[in-house]
């Protein structure tokens, strides 16, 4: 009898409590604007985010290892989190403390916070992506066959260059749209790809060369490399220079592990291995492109 009446309790107990913050927070004559259990689950949603960055802070400070219910695909769910961080899961035993309490009303009594108040529900920042490719790569070439270069108008300038972090289309030829950079208390001609990383990545750049079927790395100032690009033809293979002329599809795979390439900011790293792996006698340029 004893077990089958502890989990309505504790249910009990979270929903007075809940109640009560919001009370404190937003006046006793407000009631929640859902049901308990409902509004709750909003409220670890909204600080999940928060929490996931807890724990990998938690991770790398003590180097205690994540248990395998957290490092599974999904398992980064609030009680995971929480039983990693050694933290109740429910409201009343993680915030119906005298400490907690007496914190909320003195930041619910400053003055500055009625100038913040945030009328609108704002949602958590999410994980940056690389801009969505099509499926067919001809779809890219029909988007850039009409491309030309800004500052030219003969026939080997038409050659663009896509950014994959915010889609602009950029010339990728050397000896034109050469820009002024203001670089570590130094002035210096630039490429519109170099310079358009300077800003677009914080001197990190992934671009794909439709023309050229390639994906293109720079990072400033002056470091460079290619590689191959996410698309496969029915053979598994890549055909950077569009030599073979197959039909090419997207590999969501390949696309996945170049983006967790630049989420992780491995792409220095990606470069450094390219240029100690080349056999070319012939530096490249990079900061021209």
């Amino acid at each position: 009898m004893e077990d089958s009446t502890d989990p309505p309790a504790t249910e009990d107990k979270d929903t007075s409590c809940l109640t009560e913050i919001v009370k404190i927070l937003l006046g006793p004559s407000v009631d929640l604007p859902c049901p308990p259990s409902r509004f709750w689950s909003w409220v670890t949603s909204q600080a999940s985010p928060f929490l996931r960055c807890c724990v990998i802070f938690y991770h790398f400070l003590t180097d205690i290892p994540a248990p395998m219910s957290l490092t599974t695909l999904g398992g980064d769910t609030w009680h995971n989190m929480c039983s990693y961080l050694g933290l109740p899961t429910g409201c009343d035993a993680l915030l119906n403390t005298p400490g907690v309490i007496k914190l909320i009303r003195k930041w619910k009594a400053n003055e500055k916070l009625k100038d913040k108040v945030v009328t609108q529900d704002r949602k958590p920042l999410e994980i940056n992506k690389l801009i969505n490719l099509p499926e067919d790569y001809s779809e890219l070439i029909n988007t850039v066959s009409l491309f030309t270069c800004p500052n030219s108008d003969r026939e080997d300038s038409r050659n663009p260059a896509l950014c994959l972090i915010c889609g602009d289309m950029l010339c990728s030829q050397s000896y034109c749209c050469q820009t002024e950079l203001f670089f570590k208390m130094s002035v210096s001609n630039v490429g519109a790809c170099t310079y358009h990383s300077h800003f677009c990545g914080a001197g990190v750049g992934v671009f794909l060369r439709v023309r050229e079927c390639e994906v293109l790395f720079l990072a400033s100032p002056n470091r460079g490399c290619f590689m191959s690009p996410p698309y496969l033809d029915d053979y598994g293979e890549t055909d950077q220079g569009l030599r073979r002329g197959n039909p090419l599809r997207l590999c969501q795979d390949g696309y996945k592990k170049l983006q967790r390439l630049w989420l992780s900011h491995g792409i220095h790293e990606e470069i450094s291995r390219s240029i100690e792996a080349s056999h070319n006698m012939i530096t490249t340029q990079w900061q021209h492109i």
